[in-house]
């Protein structure tokens, strides 16, 4: 056991300077994130706050989608003049982005040393570092930033409830982390249903587990729900009569695009988008249900949702098989990657240029995704009493059923990568090679 806490170290400084650098670098990379993503969660975090500074209607004030991010970014868009912007809004909250992203990472080094050992955090540190993708989205006014945060709090949350369950703080670190997440991924919300049967297994076959974390686990899957479902009700509640296009709506948009992603074609992992796979057949085939259901709609009177609730329940009836060979794609895609922000002949990286070098490149960062996946293979095959890290893989497993099922984007998995990479780390200290570097490297950090 190692204590976990909050002061400030020397391997803190490291991981503060490195996390600095590298956000400069891949801020001048060919390739970046959409700096407002869809525009959705700047544009109404804008809103609120204008609204709570008093220089904008209520009538403007939506909630569309998750409410997480919109809260998290009002909260920095206060601190800009109401005359502000996008661009000046986007250096403010990028700015913020930065610093949360930052600060996750010292949380999740102190969650993987108190599981396992300083040796093993630094080597998740070097992990993160070698594949920075906590840098590039950090770039971008997303949901990705608060997720990947609320994730670490969580693993945070559960270290410290872990070895001091009389403890409050823990649990109330892991309950702030869990409802946040499931505010700015509402799709988490399995990870509570997946929680309980984790007690309740616990219950039945492992008795000195239930009777140190199981009480407190329920309360706070109790508490954590029902402060998201509170938060997510008055989310619908500002949002209600402002729009038709609310929470449910983008639900069923987003699962009809889902049963068409990868159907005909298994392969083609390009970008949803009009400009970047309008020859695709998928993407045709889901253009002309959309004018289908919108057609049946207007025929009969049913609402946009209604037939498209009916549309997926039988699509999915009818074609079981379909459904299944999706769910497999969409999970290994998922942790894939692939820049959609640039076409290949135009990529220019050193010596790394045209279709040739844009496609070594995707060969070489998938490459290094393998290299974690299979870390993080090697500790589940390996790793006795699972149940004691249901957090880590309880997230990932959570979000792969629910994209799975629904839609799938690599961006949507990219806050599990906290919890991730603790446990490729784990798995790849088993091998001497890598722990003897790690622990030489360690050593300029820590004394013997």
């Amino acid at each position: 056991m190692n204590t976990t806490t909050l002061s400030f170290k020397r391997i803190d400084l490291f991981i503060v300077v490195i996390s600095s650098l590298l956000m400069f670098a891949v801020a001048n990379l060919p390739f970046k994130v959409k700096p407002f993503g869809d525009a959705t969660f700047h544009i109404e975090g804008k809103n609120l706050a204008l609204y709570l500074k008093g220089d904008m209607p209520y009538k403007e004030v939506m909630i569309s989608k998750a409410p997480g991010p919109v809260f998290f970014y009002a909260a920095v868009y206060l601190f800009a003049p109401s005359d502000a912007t996008d661009d000046q809004l986007w250096n403010y909250g990028v700015i913020f982005t930065s610093i949360v992203i930052t600060l996750s990472m010292l949380l999740i080094f102190r969650a993987a040393t108190a599981f396992f050992s300083k040796e093993i955090a630094v080597l998740s540190m070097l992990l993160f570092f070698i594949f920075p993708m906590h840098c590039y989205y950090s770039l971008g006014i997303s949901g990705e930033p608060p997720a990947f945060f609320s994730l670490a709090m969580l693993l945070y949350g559960w270290s410290v409830a872990f070895y001091k369950p009389e403890s409050k703080s823990g649990w109330l670190w892991l309950i702030a982390g869990m409802g946040f997440l499931i505010l700015n991924r509402p799709n988490a919300m399995l990870i509570l249903l997946l929680g309980v049967v984790i007690v309740f297994y616990a219950w039945f076959r492992n008795k000195a587990f239930f009777a140190k974390y199981g009480k407190q686990m329920l309360v706070s899957f109790f508490c954590t729900g029902l402060i998201a479902f509170g938060v997510l009700e008055m989310s619908k509640a500002i949002t209600a009569n402002k729009t038709d296009v609310d929470q449910q709506y983008y639900f069923y948009y987003v699962a009809h695009q889902g049963r068409f992603q990868f159907r005909n074609e298994p392969t083609d992992i390009r970008y949803w988008e009009n400009d970047i796979r309008s020859d695709s057949k998928d993407y045709q085939d889901w253009i002309q249900s959309a004018r289908d259901l919108s057609a049946e709609s207007k025929a009969t009177g049913r609402s946009h949702n209604e037939v498209y609730r009916d549309f997926l329940i039988n699509d999915a009836l009818q074609h079981p098989f379909l459904l299944a060979r999706q769910f497999v794609i969409k999970c290994v895609y998922g942790h894939l990657y692939y820049i959609n922000s640039l076409r290949p002949e135009k990529f220019k990286m050193g010596p790394l240029q045209g279709a040739t070098g844009f496609y070594i490149f995707i060969l070489i960062i998938n490459l290094v995704n393998i290299l974690i996946m299979i870390g993080a293979a090697i500790f589940l095959f390996k790793q006795k009493n699972l149940i004691n890290y249901w957090v880590f893989w309880g997230v990932i497993v959570a979000l792969l059923i629910f994209h799975g099922l629904i839609y799938m984007e690599p961006r949507y998995i990219f806050p599990t990568k906290a919890a991730l990479y603790i446990m490729s780390a784990a798995g790849l200290y088993r091998l001497a090679f890598i722990r003897k570097y790690t622990d030489k490297f360690s050593g300029l950090f820590f004394k013997s």
